[in-house]
């Protein structure tokens, strides 16, 4: 990572695909115009996937959600907790803990790379 440089952890590109199959499944369901609310789920579905993130870069950790967003600054971070489902939670030095979507206990390689040493790898392969 470059002074300058963030690295955004997203949803594969392919969990559109999911999205325009589900509308195409509602489109078997919509036979009025009021049924044509149903849309709304995959629209839903589809804001979702566009929107959450975890942003890696100079000013800290961002947890990007479909409405606002959350930061641990490096000064901050103590760590990272890993859940028994997998989830990643970001530990401030306070003990409070951020989620980071888009980040699983197996593909934990991009976060600890982008965190350019300031993340702790827990296999120490980035030390």
């Amino acid at each position: 990572m470059t002074a300058t440089g963030r690295t955004v952890l997203k949803h594969s590109a392919l969990a559109y695909l999911i999205v325009a199959f589900t509308a195409l499944c509602c489109t078997a369901v919509v036979h009025s115009p009021p049924l044509a609310l149903i849309y709304l789920v995959p629209l839903a579905a589809a804001v979702y996937i566009a929107r959450t993130a975890t942003v890696v870069d100079d000013a800290g950790v961002h947890a990007r959600a479909v409405f606002g967003s959350q930061t641990v600054g490096w000064h901050e971070l103590a760590g990272l907790r890993l859940d028994r489902s997998g989830a990643v939670y970001a530990v401030d030095s306070s003990g409070s803990q951020l989620r980071l979507p888009c980040v699983r206990s197996t593909r934990l390689d991009p976060l600890i790379a982008a965190g350019n040493g300031r993340i702790p790898d827990p296999a120490g392969r980035y030390s």
